[in-house]
């Protein structure tokens, strides 16, 4: 049987190691703290806005 509170759980625990990953490389890269922040919330919104469009 699906749980759908441990799907979720398991899910955000790896977009938040991925977002992690996203914001260390873009900091190593050379960007800010501040800088790399502003990439991530701009790329999770570019990456959602995708999911949303494409599945309509």
């Amino acid at each position: 049987m699906i749980d759908p509170d441990r799907a979720q759980a398991i899910a955000t625990e790896v977009a938040a190691e991925t977002t992690f990953k996203v914001f260390t490389a873009y900091h190593k890269a050379g960007f800010t703290r501040p800088e790399a922040l502003a990439l991530v919330k701009i790329n999770l919104s570019r990456s959602l806005q995708h999911g949303i469009l494409r599945d309509q």
